[in-house]
Order: C-alpha cells, then structure tokens, then sequence
C-alpha cells in the first residue's frame, strides 16, 4: 500500500466527525426545507450518511481508486432512491463535504480529496456497475434458486433446506451447490436489503440458513487426495461477512489442502502470529466492503514486511475487486479470485508457482 495514500486516507478519517457536522450545517443552510423533508431525525440521518461518505473516502484514498468510490456512490444513489430521497438532495450534500473538505483539510490531502469526491459527483450522472457481485444464476439451478429464495423470505428454513439437499439426489456436487444456488441467493439477499426491498431481519435469516445448510453439507464433501499444502482463510478486522470466506475454505479442503479457517474479524497481529507460527502456503483474505480496504492492505505489508513469512502467497476476494478489477495489485497482494472455484484454481497456480 502507497504510504502517502496510506497517510491521506488516516488524515481524512480523524476529521471525519467534524467534516460531516459542518457538512450537514452547510447543506441545510442551503435547503431549509431538508426538515420538512426528512423528519424529526433528519439531522441525525444526514450526518450519519456522510460520515460513512468520509470513511469511505478514506478507505478509497488508501487504495488510490476514484472509480471504487464512483461506483459507491452511485450505490448509495439507488439505496437512497429506494428510501424516498431526492437525487438532489444526495448531490447537494456531496457538494458541501467537498466545499467543507476543501476548506478543512491541510494540502495536499485537500486536494486529494477534492479529486475523489469530484469523481464521485461525475459518477451520480452514470448508470450502477456490479459493485454488489452478481445476484443472479445464469446457470441450470437458476430455477433452485428461485425456489430457495422463496422459502427464505417465507421465514420457511425447512424448505429452504430441503430445497438444497434435494440436489444431491439429483448428482450435483458441494461446489455446485456453493456457486450455483447459495452465493447467488446470497448476493440477491443483500441486492434486496441494499434496495429497501427486505429487512435487516429478512437478510440475517437468509444467512443463517444458508450457514446451517453449508454446516449440513459437510458430510458429503469428497475429498481429494491431501497435497501436503496448507491455507489460511480469514478477513480483516470490523469485516463481520463471512459465507463467501467459508465457501472459499470449504474447496480448498475438498481439493486436498489442510484448511486453517479463522473466519471473520480477524485481528491482524494475531493473523500475522499464526502465519509465523504454522507457516501456511497461502493466505486467502477476504474484503466484502470498501471500509475495511486500509486494513487488508495493512495486513499485506505485515506479512510482506516480517522476513519469516514474507513469501506467502496472498489472495484476495470480494466484490471491491469485482468493482475494480485491478484493485488487488495496489493493496500487494499475489492475486485475485471473484468465485470459491476460481480462488482453488488459483491458490493452487500460485502456490507451484
């Protein structure tokens, strides 16, 4: 990771507090109606969507990506418009951090950060990208899952379960069933909170099915011939997603690797000491949002920068780098899969590599 980039982004999040007050100070001296509009906690609201814009920014300034932080903002144009907020308003607003962030910041991190938002408000002119991974099958189990999302939104894990199962009687495999049902009814699950279409409540109750289902598949996992390779399969600190990790972890052990899996939140000290310690071939890191960027490139240069591990093989995952495709380079890492399939096939490259 870029150290100026590194220290722009540090810069930004220790004014963001004060950033997004003034901000919303600003923007409603400039619409006196955004009471009327939103309600009695309007302010609230307002600071609390521009601080997450700062951190954002932060994040985004550490990896040096203005298109990453353009595609979430034209994100948050459609999570915004679900809710019944106005575009203008969400423009407005952005104009004001920039004014604020102008004004506030020492140079040159102003300036950096003007060149960010300014990409960000061009960027509300533009049509959605694929920031959110693919949310559909376009494969032959479309139809599987349609009929597990069904049972998921009914609150029905009985059928949601035996939906899933019923494909083993019908020849297809654990990996077929990671990639071709649950993460594309995952990642409709999270389209659908993103939008307003479910609640919180609803999302939550689609992933602990989906995990207890992954834990009810373990006993049909055909395992290859061990290859004496170990993996490491974490993601970072504040990173609370886990499914895609653990699909992930799952393939590697049925391709024969002995599988280390810490899941979520992961401190990075102590990831560092268990690579020392068991002296894996390689380091599978996942980043399911861009505010934890910062810290899974701080977590590459730990290992880069410790001579007992430095060489591990890193990989890295996770809709950021399906957002930008180029992205992994910037944060140090070995390489970049976008599905649990195509980060075996890789692991595996780079490790006889």
């Amino acid at each position: 990771m870029n150290p100026e980039a590194k220290q722009a982004s540090l810069v930004i999040d220790s004014v963001a507090k004060a950033v997004a007050n003034w901000t919303v100070d600003l923007h409603a001296e400039l619409n006196p109606k955004l009471p009327n509009r939103y309600g009695p906690g309007w302010r609230a609201d307002w600071i609390g969507h521009t601080l997450s814009q700062l951190h954002t920014l932060a994040q985004v300034v550490s990896v040096r990506s203005t298109e990453l932080l353009a595609q979430t903002m034209r994100w948050t144009r459609e999570s915004f418009k679900m809710r019944g907020v106005e575009e203008d308003d969400l423009t407005r607003n952005t104009k004001c951090m920039r004014e604020v962030l102008a004004k506030e910041l020492p140079p040159p991190v102003n300036q950096i950060a003007i060149e960010f938002v300014d990409a960000s408000i061009e960027a509300l002119g533009r049509p959605n990208g694929d920031f959110g991974g693919n949310a559909e099958s376009d494969s032959e189990h479309r139809k599987t899952v349609l009929e597990y999302l069904e049972a998921v939104l009914a609150g029905d894990r009985s059928r949601a379960e035996s939906t899933v199962i019923a494909m083993f009687g019908r020849g297809a495999t654990v990996p077929e069933v990671y990639e071709g049902v649950l993460a594309p009814a995952q990642a409709r699950l999270g389209l659908m909170w993103h939008r307003g279409e479910i609640t919180v409540a609803d999302e939550h109750f689609g992933s602990a099915t989906t995990q207890a289902i992954m834990g009810r598949l373990r006993p049909n996992f055909q395992r290859a011939k061990p290859k004496g390779r170990t993996m490491v399969a974490t993601s970072t600190p504040g990173d609370l997603h886990e499914i895609g990790l653990r699909m992930v972890a799952d393939l590697f052990e049925i391709d024969g690797w002995n599988v280390i899996y810490l899941g979520a939140n992961t401190p990075i000290a102590d990831v560092v000491e268990l690579l020392e310690r068991r002296g894996p071939d390689l380091l599978a890191l996942s980043v399911n949002t861009a505010l934890t960027l910062r810290d899974a490139g701080e977590l590459i240069d730990a290992v880069r920068g410790n001579a007992a591990i430095a060489l591990t093989k890193v990989l890295v995952g996770g809709p950021p780098f399906r957002a930008v495709h180029d992205l992994w380079r910037e944060l140090g890492a070995d390489g970049c899969a976008l599905s649990a399939t195509e980060a075996v096939r890789l692991g595996n490259q780079l490790v006889e590599a």
